[in-house]
């Protein structure tokens, strides 16, 4: 049994270009208005195309995604991304020729905002790199320790998984692909938050790779399933436990254990807000969920189970609260 992944670090310039127009295509915030306002034009066309041939914009995007995540480019993959998304499989090549030239353009305005990607991507891989050679061991280790009560199952963690760098557009940002054994994080050079650090971030995703893994080989993957459980992700996990919002806490702790965050105190609520994972109400619910379960000897299922539970109230007191 491997007792930690081996974290592989590998600079993408093709995911970079599909994270940068995956962002804009969908109205996500993006911190570089040179690249915004050069990228809009194309990625609405494509918008708008998509609309036109009767498919999901957001399912073409995260599908498009999770293909060059894989290692096809982005022209090969707008076929079955076209058609994952439910576009008509008949008219598929002819529709996916000229997103695939609308790819083109997007590519243009990207490698002129940034004509050195991949020598400044693998610069800024090296202060990642480093630190999770120092801390990031340990880290995955004790995570899996709180997961499991000190005894995780056999093949828990994968022994290699690789960590997508890409260019920085969302001052911060990160995602994964339980099935490819992939992760994917904007290299950023410092950390927006102290209390939060990079290399944390990156235990977090490599821990969903662990969780998804499981899942898969204790639940069976679902073929059926079309769109990504996380942004761009391609995983196809199948169980409605809160794993995701579940491990905040629990690699908070185990970095907290580690002394590689200051103080006692879990920075839970700016993780999830750093991490995209809800706002500052889900947060809370995590927090009290996390002050009531901590150190218990319960299995985290049942743990979950109860965390479920919560934010299926919040969920509730949220759909009838009055607008306005």
């Amino acid at each position: 049994m491997a007792r930690h992944s081996k974290v592989q670090f590998k600079p993408a310039t093709d995911l970079s270009l599909i994270h940068a127009s995956f962002v804009v295509a969908t109205g996500g915030s993006c911190s570089d208005e040179r690249l915004l306002n050069s990228l809009r034009a194309p990625t609405t066309e494509i918008n708008t195309r998509l609309l036109s041939s009767m498919a999901d914009t957001q399912l073409f995007w995260s599908a498009l995604f999770a293909n060059v995540a894989s290692g096809k480019t982005p022209r090969e993959s707008c076929v079955s991304s076209l058609i994952s998304a439910g576009g008509s499989e008949m008219q598929a090549e002819q529709s996916a020729a000229g997103l695939a030239s609308l790819l083109d353009d997007c590519r243009i305005a990207f490698t002129t905002r940034f004509p050195k990607l991949g020598d400044q991507l693998k610069l800024r891989s090296g202060p990642l790199r480093d630190r999770w050679q120092t801390f990031g061991p340990g880290l995955l280790i004790q995570t899996a320790r709180l997961i499991w009560h000190s005894s995780p199952p056999e093949q828990w963690w994968p022994t290699d998984v690789d960590c997508l760098l890409v260019q920085p557009v969302r001052g911060g940002d990160g995602g994964f692909d339980s099935g490819g054994k992939r992760v994917w994080m904007e290299a950023i050079l410092t950390d927006v938050d102290p209390a939060v650090s990079e290399i944390i971030r990156l235990a977090y995703w490599v821990t969903q790779v662990a969780v998804g893994r499981h899942l898969d080989a204790t639940l069976g993957r679902d073929r059926d399933v079309t769109h990504p459980e996380d942004f761009g992700s391609g995983t196809h996990r199948r169980t409605t436990l809160p794993w995701r919002l579940g491990c905040v806490p629990l690699v908070l702790e185990a970095a907290s254990e580690l002394e590689v965050i200051p103080g006692n105190e879990l920075p839970i609520e700016a993780a999830i807000k750093l991490w995209h994972l809800g706002d500052i109400q889900t947060a809370e619910i995590v927090r009290a969920w996390w002050q009531q379960w901590r150190g218990g000897e319960a299995p985290m299922p049942i743990a979950l189970k109860a965390l479920e539970k919560l934010l299926d109230e919040d969920a509730k007191r949220r759909s009838q609260a009055p607008l306005g």
